[in-house]
C-alpha cells in the first residue's frame, strides 16, 4: 500500500508526470512516506536540504521572520504540491520554514538520487523548470492581483484557488486557514480580513470557524471572485 501511495503521488506530480517509466521506478524505489502530526515544524530556516517533499495529503504552510520577531505566512501547500526544489538542485539552505498545520503524509525523494538522475539525463531538468516557472507566474498573477483588485475579491480568489489545487469535487470545500494567514498572503490586516469574511458569511457565501472557513456558495464565491487569481506556492 505504501509503494502504491507512493508511486501514484510521483506518477501525478507536474515534475514527474512524463518522465520514463523506469526512471519513475527509481525514484519511487529510493522515495518513502512520512507522516508528520498537527502543527509539526518539519523544516526550519537554514537546514540543508535533503529530500524533495510531495504532499499526498493535508497541508503545509511557509512561514518566514520579520525583523520584529514576528512571523508572517508566505505561502501554502496543498496536496500534490511540492516543497524544496531548489534548495535541493542548487544545495543552498531552505529559506522558508514549513509547518504541517493538520496531519499529513508526504512523499521524500532523497535530494542525492534526483541530482544524480538529472546529471545522467540533463533533459529531464525542464520539466521541473517548468513547475518553477508555474509556481512564478502564480507568483506574479498573486502581486498583480494585489494592485488591481478590491480586497473582497482578492479573499474570494484565494478560496477558489486553493478550493481548486485541493481537488475537491464537491461545493462545499473547507479551507484551512485563519483570517490572520490569510490577511498576511494578500498583504492586508486581519480586522479588514474579518470584515470582508462577516460580510461573506451573511451573504450564506462562506461559513466561518476558528482557522476553518468553509465554502458553502460556490455560485456566489465565483462571481465575487472575478477574475482568477492563484496564490503563491513557493
Amino acid at each position: 500500500m505504501e509503494n502504491t501511495l507512493v508511486r501514484l503521488v510521483i506518477s501525478q506530480s507536474e515534475l514527474f508526470s512524463t518522465w520514463p517509466a523506469e526512471t519513475i521506478s527509481r525514484l519511487v524505489s529510493a522515495a518513502d512516506l512520512c507522516t508528520v502530526e498537527a502543527d509539526t515544524c518539519l523544516i526550519r530556516i537554514g537546514e540543508t536540504a535533503h529530500f524533495l517533499y510531495i504532499l499526498a495529503t493535508g497541508s503545509m504552510h511557509l512561514l518566514r521572520g520579520t525583523p520584529s520577531g514576528r512571523n508572517f505566512t508566505a505561502g501554502l501547500h496543498l496536496p500534490g504540491d511540492y516543497h524544496g526544489l531548489g534548495p535541493v538542485l542548487s544545495q543552498v539552505p531552505y529559506f522558508y520554514t514549513a509547518i504541517c498545520r493538520q496531519k499529513s503524509i508526504l512523499v521524500r525523494i532523497p535530494a542525492p538520487l534526483l541530482r544524480e538522475i538529472l546529471c545522467e539525463n540533463g533533459q529531464l531538468s525542464f520539466t521541473l523548470f517548468a513547475g518553477l516557472g508555474q509556481r512564478h507566474r502564480r507568483a506574479l498573477d498573486h502581486f498583480e492581483s494585489a494592485a488591481t483588485h478590491p480586497t473582497n475579491a482578492r479573499i474570494a480568489q484565494l478560496l477558489k484557488a486553493i478550493h481548486a489545487r485541493s481537488r475537491r469535487g464537491n461545493e462545499s470545500a473547507e479551507v484551512s486557514l485563519s483570517q490572520v494567514e490569510i490577511a498576511t498572503m494578500l498583504g492586508t490586516r486581519r480586522q479588514v480580513v474579518n470584515r470582508v469574511l462577516r460580510a461573506m458569511a451573511e451573504e450564506g457565501i462562506v461559513e466561518i470557524r476558528y482557522g476553518k472557513i468553509s465554502i458553502t456558495d460556490w455560485a456566489k464565491l465565483e462571481k465575487m471572485a472575478g477574475e482568477p487569481s492563484l496564490p503563491p506556492s513557493l
